[in-house]
């Protein structure tokens, strides 16, 4: 048996990022909150973005916004889902090939909402 007399145990940086997430604390952070935080923010960026933005450029040709009546409806009928054969569209994939109108144009703005989204609330 060893005892070591006088000596405090090793707390790495992992073992203080632990014990600061799970603080007693009015809003509970914890691990989870890592998750929910980044991807529930994307998310949600994402869907604003594609109701205003992306939808209305691509419909009308115009760059429009809530308040002039994005017509958002015209986003749920036009995504192509999963008429490439998959349903993940990468930015840099085969389709789209690194540009951000045509990965718009092929609806891979609402692949990214509903993974960050899935994401979100896995950390929720």
């Amino acid at each position: 048996m060893t005892i070591a007399v006088g000596r405090a145990p090793q707390r790495g940086w992992f073992d203080v990022l632990d014990d600061w997430l799970k603080r007693d604390r009015f809003v509970f952070i914890g691990w989870s909150g890592l998750l929910l935080l980044p991807t529930a923010y994307m998310a949600i960026g994402g869907w604003l973005t594609g109701t205003t933005f992306v939808t209305s450029w691509y419909t009308h040709g115009i760059a429009s916004s809530y308040l002039e009546g994005c017509n958002f409806l015209t986003a749920a009928v036009s995504t192509p889902a999963d008429a490439m054969g998959h349903s993940l569209l990468l930015l840099w994939g085969p389709e789209a090939q690194g540009d951000f109108g045509r990965w718009c144009q092929l609806g891979g703005l609402w692949a990214f909402v509903a993974l960050h989204g899935a994401f979100a609330l896995i950390g929720f």
